[in-house]
């Protein structure tokens, strides 16, 4: 099996997650725009304050995918808990096992960090994604719907709701 090796991402690393980013979105049938730049991961992942982190892996020394991730927090645990927002391998890497090895990778921080929780979100289309997660014995969790507002509608509801 082709060695995999997984590495911090830096400033300098903002073109090729970018590229990334978008080959996920085109890949997962992503319905709104990918509007994500550089510019935006130079100041929200590697400034002052990090929103969240992101591993590189790579099979011999060429990219094979990328994972971001952040923590959250949970009241009923006390702790706070790790949340996978993209794990992307790239079509000519995948069926080698690469993404079981990078949900193990997580896994292993999650633990390292004393986290309670290890979670993330999978579109409900995307059987693979889903079999691979529950083969590793993740549980689905059917008592939780998503809600999101984003753009403008952020902007709306703080206008209705503010004070």
């Amino acid at each position: 099996m082709t060695e995999l090796y997984f590495r911090k991402a830096s400033q300098s690393d903002s073109h090729l997650i970018v590229e990334l980013i978008k080959e996920l979105a085109e890949a997962e049938k992503f319905p709104h725009e990918v509007t994500v730049t550089e510019q935006d991961l130079k100041e929200n992942l590697f400034g002052d304050n990090p929103a969240a982190e992101v591993l590189l892996f790579y099979s011999e020394d060429t990219p094979a995918g990328f994972i971001v991730f952040y923590h959250s927090f949970s009241t009923t645990t006390g702790k706070r808990g790790l949340h996978l927002d993209d794990l992307y391998v790239r079509p000519n890497f995948q069926g080698r096992g690469f993404g079981k090895k990078a949900l193990g990778k997580l896994a292993s921080i999650a633990k390292d960090r004393g986290c309670g929780r290890f979670e993330w979100w999978a579109l409900k289309w995307n059987e693979k994604a889903a079999e691979l997660y529950e083969n590793i014995g993740a549980r689905k969790m059917t008592e939780l719907r998503i809600f999101r507002l984003q753009g403008e509608e952020i902007e709306s509801v703080s206008n209705q709701l503010d004070r």
